[in-house]
């Protein structure tokens, strides 16, 4: 027997999407801090004057202003993650920034 989910996308009832995205939420903030102190490092992370990092389910970047001083951090982030993960890193500029493209590693959290 196949059951027709079409009317349950309509009944607001059976679906909890207040309670979905806090879920998913708190999935990226468990991954985001798992970035931060297990790959990248706090101490690495703060010699960085600006920058912001976007934690995804597949990719996680890491943008900071484009000056001599960051690519010696950016070089020790990179390090740190292919030590950790051996994944692929992409570096590319983007306006007056540059961004790292990191593969966000598969674990249960």
């Amino acid at each position: 027997m196949v059951k027709d989910y079409s009317n349950d996308q309509n009944n607001d009832d059976d679906i909890d999407l207040e309670g979905i995205s806090q879920e998913v939420d708190k999935f990226l903030e468990e991954k985001e801090k798992h970035i931060r102190e297990t790959i990248i490092g706090s101490r690495t992370i703060e010699e960085l004057e600006d920058f912001t990092l976007d934690v995804g389910i597949k990719k996680t970047y890491l943008c900071t202003r484009n000056t001599k001083q960051s690519f010696p951090v950016l070089a020790k982030v990179v390090e740190l993650f292919i030590k950790v993960y051996g994944a692929t890193v992409t570096m590319y500029p983007k306006g007056d920034k540059v961004c790292l493209e990191l593969v966000t590693p598969k674990r249960e959290l």
